[in-house]
């Protein structure tokens, strides 16, 4: 092929697959102003959780978390939280059980009234909410929450056009959104991650038709960029007026594809990424063995007396869930506390179960010497850390609690250079890094959100660096967008 026929090629791809790729960036583009501060789709956040429960009412509890653990025969710690305003020990692993410390009885479907739980949560008398319905199959605004199946969905007339969704196995509330929520995700996630009901249902072919279309939207952009040189009439440089080979509107075109071409392709190709396309990132750390790393877990005897719970009392403040745990041969709580029904107002403690007072922190020596014998590869360097690093952060705490700190960093001299990041609080594994995903965190994170430390914590400079970015691809896609549907109608017009 001539260089004249393979520059042609390159002219016709570029304009033909842009007539209704444009389309879709400018959908991009234009929800990205808005998912950069949403996040996401509408979920109940931890933070929202916790404080929209009642405080724990100790003097209740009749049964031991070590009682409750028998009783059930499980083997996880359980959470010490309010169901149906009773105190009840909560095993979260599947299947999930719940069992009422005040009574030992197992919370069944039949106990269960979800409108009065759908109350509760919104402080709203039960016959103020008008019942929905079964949600059997997911509906718009459970997409991420199958498992949970079936809902029990209420409306409450508040001039906010709350919506709550209740499950009646687990007896508590899982998602809860305002007419806000649900605009701000279709101008938001929904285009973004193209959520339309029909088409994410159906996880595969949702998964299939982004990877296509991130795949070939790569492909687009890189030819617009490749054309951005062959077109341009070198003999002429530096000269741009007379170098650039358009006028009217396809220059601005081209000269908006110099400046924010490179940034089009590196935002679909991260996109692409996102998805995991291709199998190019299943590697997974190396493995733990959990019984044995938690084999002090034998001490759980601290907490075999009911007295270990009535002993919580003491704290100040309103307890609102009970966590156990037991490490290096001691016990401990991790205490939620406060809340007053707005998210954000939650602090964690932890104490010791002896003496109540503050628990301190595991050393690094106490943590190896659980560590070594549970996994089966040579330890390397390691480093306690009492800052996130480019890999162990928290980004989006509207939704989330941020990641413990201080951490026990650990490197492995595994094929999959693994890494671990353990807390000195609680002894707990928090993230598995390896060498794969802490590529995909410059090659994802980094490309798509500008997740740089040199930037990212630095607000509003990287707000008015990204808007900067969104407008100049948004206004890139709409002139290719609209040059290409001129032709498109050019054609169709009768001659």
């Amino acid at each position: 092929m001539s260089v004249r026929h393979w520059q042609r090629f390159l002219i016709l791809s570029h304009r033909y697959l842009g007539i209704a790729l444009c389309l879709l960036l400018c959908l991009w583009f234009a929800s990205g102003f808005v998912i950069i501060y949403t996040g996401g789709m509408p979920q109940l956040s931890e933070a929202e959780r916790l404080a929209r429960l009642p405080v724990l009412n100790l003097g209740a509890v009749e049964l031991s978390p070590q009682a409750a653990r028998a009783a059930v025969r499980r083997t996880e710690f359980p959470t010490l939280t309010t169901r149906l305003g009773r105190p009840a020990y909560v095993f979260t692993r599947n299947p999930v059980q719940v069992l009422f410390a005040d009574n030992g009885e197992l919370l069944t479907s039949d106990m269960i009234s979800s409108r009065q739980i759908a109350a509760d949560f919104l402080g709203a008398p039960p016959d103020a909410l008008d019942r929905v319905g079964l949600i059997e199959r997911v509906d718009q605004w459970t997409l991420e929450l199958s498992s949970e199946l079936p809902l029990q969905k209420y409306r409450l007339g508040d001039g906010q056009g709350s919506e709550i969704y209740v499950s009646p196995s687990r007896g508590r509330v899982v998602l809860y959104t305002t007419s806000r929520d649900r605009l701000l995700a279709w101008l938001g996630a929904i285009p973004h991650w193209l959520y339309f009901l029909p088409l994410r249902a159906d996880r595969a072919l949702w998964s299939t038709t982004v990877v296509t279309l991130a795949s070939v939207g790569v492909v687009f952009v890189a030819l617009g960029l490749v054309l951005m040189f062959t077109q341009l009439r070198w003999r002429h440089w530096p000269k741009l007026a007379r170098a650039i080979p358009y006028r009217g509107l396809m220059k601005w075109h081209y000269m908006l594809g110099v400046g924010f071409g490179w940034c089009v392709l590196t935002w679909v190709f991260s996109g692409l990424l996102s998805m995991e396309p291709y199998s190019w990132n299943r590697a997974s750390g190396i493995g733990i063995d959990v019984a044995t790393y938690y084999r002090s877990r034998a001490g759980m005897s601290a907490f075999e007396s009911v007295a270990t719970v009535a002993d919580l009392a003491v704290i100040e403040g309103s307890l609102k869930e009970v966590k156990f745990y037991a490490f290096a041969g001691k016990g401990f709580y991790e205490l939620s506390i406060g809340g007053d029904g707005s998210a954000g107002a939650i602090s964690r403690e932890f104490r010791e179960v002896a003496s109540m007072e503050p628990l301190g922190l595991f050393t690094d020596a106490q943590i190896l010497a659980q560590l070594e014998p549970a996994v089966a590869a040579n330890m390397g360097a390691t480093e306690i850390l009492t800052e996130y690093d480019s890999y162990y952060y928290g980004r989006n705490s509207r939704l989330q609690m941020a990641p413990p700190l201080p951490v026990l960093r650990v490197d492995f001299d595994d094929v999959a250079g693994s890494r671990y990041y353990l807390s000195l609080q609680t002894g707990e594994l928090e993230f598995v890094s390896h060498r794969a995903n802490r590529t995909e965190r410059w090659l994802y994170r980094g490309l798509h959100s500008l997740d740089f430390n040199f930037l990212y914590p630095y607000r509003p400079a990287w707000d008015v660096v990204v808007w900067l970015l969104l407008a100049g691809g948004l206004l890139l896609s709409l002139l290719g967008a609209y040059l290409g549907l001129a032709r498109v109608g050019r054609w169709l017009k009768p001659r």
